[in-house]
């Protein structure tokens, strides 16, 4: 690896037009490439993008070069990490934006092997998601009623039927019905 004083140099000897500069950088930042490539390559988006990966992060690599201002003080390896991530995250938002309209990928006379399924994007929860549902959920609770929230557990955390809820409750199964009819729209509001 360079010193911040070698690798501003070479940067500046690149933005010149130095081949021999682009390639010694490129060969420095060879390892957070490949780990860029390699990062996103298990998603559906990434798994349909692996072969125009590499050619997608050195063009963000060259852009990156051309357009870092040394004066800045910004380190270059966090600007290109950033810019890394940029031009994935622009590859990935245009494949599911094209993915999104045209018809089914594969037809019956087609001879690749892969089934249309393999290619939807993975809807498990990402960390980030779950956070933000966890929030979302916790600003519908402090919304409710502790009688609201009562109901809430017994039929929808218990799976109790609304005639159980109803003689826990001591209410008719009628009310059951339209408190919960009531909560689910108060719940449709809040969220």
């Amino acid at each position: 690896m360079y010193s911040l004083t070698e690798e501003n140099e070479l940067i500046a000897l690149a933005q010149q037009g130095s081949t021999a500069a682009c390639e010694k950088l490129l060969d420095a930042y060879a390892g957070l490439l490949k780990n860029m490539r390699h990062r996103y390559a298990h998603t559906p988006t990434g798994k349909i993008l692996d072969d125009d990966m590499q050619g997608i992060l050195q063009l963000a690599f060259m852009e990156a070069i051309h357009s870092f201002e040394t004066k800045v003080g910004i380190h270059f390896a966090a600007f290109l990490q950033s810019r890394l991530h940029g031009a994935i995250y622009k590859a990935f938002k245009n494949a599911c934006s094209y993915s999104s309209h045209t018809a089914h990928p594969t037809s019956p006379d087609d001879t690749d092997s892969s089934s249309f399924f393999d290619t939807l994007e993975n809807h498990t929860p990402t960390p980030e998601r779950q956070l933000l549902a966890h929030d979302k959920i916790q600003t519908i609770l402090t919304g409710l009623t502790p009688t609201e929230k009562e109901l809430l557990y017994l039929i929808y955390v218990r799976e109790l039927p609304q005639k159980t809820a109803a003689r826990l409750l001591n209410i008719s199964t009628q009310a059951v019905s339209k408190r919960k009819q009531k909560l689910i729209a108060k719940i449709k509001k809040l969220a």
